[in-house]
């Protein structure tokens, strides 16, 4: 779905070239260049875009909903595993990404980011999209840019098997895939902060981890048996 979108946007950005409304084109390439850094740099959340009233109808389909286990400072930064991917991690975009389940007044003071592959990013129109909803560029830059924000408030989603566990999705089964994937750990580390203890300062790292409890057999990924409870659960902090 995601390259399909991709490949319209850059069609019609074309397309549009050969028109007599080449000058969309010509003038978004423009703003598109000004704003070329922004997916690393936090992206551009609307909260306009995020209340849509349609993820209620998301949430409320499949179903989808976010069970809070613990209180989140909004003072800290906050890193996150999420599992599994799926085939288009729909769990985890409508709890992060919308107000589907009300993620603002669940976590009030978190802003919530959700880490894509970068090349989504270079689609036109599209980039902003799913910016719109709080979707970073999945790189090391983009990541500290967000950790290193000293006001805190900010929680960074990162769907942790990747490319390569959607391509193991299977209804009914789940495979976690970890195996030279543990940069998340490290980045958290990286940007965590030190306590004190038995005389030893210790580096300390808020990472959380999500999961999809799916249990039931899934019939087919649209539909509504295939999601339930996207749970939180604090590893370390």
């Amino acid at each position: 779905m995601e390259t399909n979108s991709n490949l319209i946007c850059c069609i019609v950005f074309i397309v549009l070239l050969f028109t007599r409304f080449w000058m969309i084109s010509i003038l978004y390439a423009i703003w598109w260049y000004v704003d070329r850094d922004t997916p690393w740099q936090r992206g551009r959340q609307s909260a306009f875009i995020r209340h849509w009233t349609i993820w209620k109808y998301v949430k409320d389909y499949f179903p989808i909903s976010l069970v809070k286990t613990a209180e989140l400072d909004p003072s800290r930064n906050y890193v996150a595993g999420f599992h599994p991917h799926g085939i288009l991690a729909t769990g985890a975009f409508t709890n992060l990404c919308t107000e589907g389940t009300g993620f603002s007044s669940v976590f009030p003071g978190i802003c919530s980011h959700l880490m894509m592959m970068h090349w989504c990013f270079w689609a036109p129109v599209y980039r902003d999209y799913i910016m719109s909803g709080g979707l970073v560029s999945s790189d090391k830059e983009s990541a500290a840019h967000i950790l290193s924000r000293k006001e805190g408030g900010n929680l960074l989603s990162i769907v942790v098997g990747g490319v390569q566990e959607a391509l193991n999705a299977r209804p009914g089964a789940f495979k976690l895939v970890l195996r030279n994937r543990k940069g998340f750990i490290r980045l958290a580390l990286t940007h965590g902060y030190w306590g004190e203890g038995s005389g030893f300062n210790w580096r300390l790292a808020r990472i959380i981890l999500w999961r999809e409890d799916c249990r039931c057999k899934c019939r087919s990924y649209f539909g509504r048996q295939c999601l339930h409870s996207l749970t939180m659960k604090t590893v370390c902090w």
